[in-house]
């Protein structure tokens, strides 16, 4: 299969834009990518010009622009887990009153598809496009907790095992037998791993050959009201996972 290099060199330009914390001036991207400057310039503009980036006028960096929100609109409508899990996530939401969430393993990442706010905030569908390490969040770590020793591995040295807050597991085989102990208990806790203060709990969702395809989760400031919720959590994982095609051997 042919490989245009300048299209894959303007894609890593538009993803580190949007995964940059503020927005990134041409030499940025060009050192953070290891690019030639003229070429992230040529790129950027041609990116620019078709609606994809704008500029900021001081300072010249980069932000996304609004040409990408049909494209994220469009795949999101079109993907059968989202959507399939909407009405149970509400469901969930309005049982719990505290924040929930639905997530994919995703270029070694957690990517969210959708959360929705506690019902004491205006109802919003949020965090999609989003995305967590892996190894801290409580989505990842169920998801990888079900996979293959092998595919763990690959996850781990693409994205290693960061510090974020004082309770961060960074120790590989330390991690390794707690993948084992979310296996055994079959539900994932994020205890204030990723941001210091918040708590989190995720169960697998699984598809039509058993593996696990996404999860959804609960998070709060408060780990023991989530953790009494944790049977409404895997009764809805096992209602999406029916609706994804999963059926008990």
């Amino acid at each position: 299969m042919p490989i245009v290099k300048s299209v894959i060199k303007g894609l890593k330009i538009l993803e580190f834009i949007a995964d940059s914390a503020s927005p990134p001036t041409p030499v940025q991207i060009a050192k953070a990518l290891g690019m030639n400057r003229t070429t992230v310039y040529h790129l950027s503009q041609t990116l620019e010009s078709e609606g994809y980036v704008t500029k900021e006028k001081q300072t010249n960096a980069y932000l996304l622009g609004l040409k990408n929100l049909p494209l994220g609109g469009k795949a999101l409508d079109s993907n059968k887990l989202r959507i399939e899990s909407l009405p149970y996530l509400q469901g969930l939401n309005r049982k719990l009153e505290e924040r929930v969430n639905l997530g994919i393993l995703y270029d070694r990442e957690v990517l969210f598809l959708a959360g929705i706010e506690k019902p004491s905030l205006p109802l919003m569908y949020s965090h999609f496009g989003k995305k967590a390490p892996a190894h801290c969040c409580s989505i990842g770590k169920i998801i990888l907790a079900y996979l293959p020793e092998h595919e763990v591995e690959r996850v781990i040295n693409q994205k290693p095992l960061v510090r974020f807050t004082e309770n961060t597991i960074t120790d590989l085989s330390l991690f390794k037998r707690h993948l084992s102990e979310i296996r055994s208990q079959g539900y994932a806790i994020d205890n204030a791993e990723h941001i210091s203060g918040e708590y989190c709990i995720a169960t697998l969702i699984k598809g039509e050959e058993g593996r696990g395809i996404g999860a959804v989760s609960a998070s709060a400031d408060d780990l023991g009201k989530i953790k009494q919720h944790l049977d409404d959590l895997l009764e809805t994982a096992e209602i999406i996972s029916h609706l994804m095609g999963f059926r008990v051997r």
